[in-house]
C-alpha cells in the first residue's frame, strides 16, 4: 500500500486542527479562576457524557423500522460492566473489561 504526499499531510494537519482544539481550551482555562460552582458544574460532564454513551448503545433504532428497539448484546455486557465499574472505580479497567466483554460476545454469537 503507498501513501501519497498529500494523503500523510492531510493526516498531519489533522492530527495538529485535533491537538490545537484539545489544548487551547485547557490553556485558557488554566489562567482563568473558576468559581466553586462551576467547578461543581464540571464535576458531573463525565458521568452525563458516559451515560448518553451507554443509553445510545442501548437502544438502538434500525433503518427501515419505526421505533426503537434494545441492543441486547450490549445490554448483557454494561451489566457486568457496571458492577465493576462500582467495584474497582478505575474508569481504565471499567472500560476494558467492557471492550472485552462487548469482544467475546460479538465474537462468540
Amino acid at each position: 500500500m503507498t501513501t501519497s504526499w498529500h494523503t500523510l499531510i492531510l493526516i498531519v494537519l489533522c492530527g495538529l486542527v485535533t491537538l490545537i482544539v484539545r489544548v487551547i481550551p485547557f490553556l485558557m482555562i488554566s489562567r482563568i479562576q473558576l468559581s466553586e460552582t462551576v467547578i461543581k458544574w464540571l464535576s458531573f460532564i463525565p458521568i452525563t457524557l458516559f451515560t448518553a454513551l451507554i443509553l445510545d448503545g442501548i437502544i438502538v433504532q434500525q433503518d427501515g423500522v419505526q421505533g426503537y428497539t434494545l441492543n441486547i448484546p450490549f445490554i448483557i455486557a454494561t451489566i457486568p460492566t457496571i458492577f465493576i465499574a462500582l467495584i474497582t472505580r478505575s474508569l481504565t479497567i471499567t472500560i476494558l473489561v467492557g471492550i472485552a466483554l462487548i469482544a467475546g460476545i460479538r465474537f462468540f454469537f
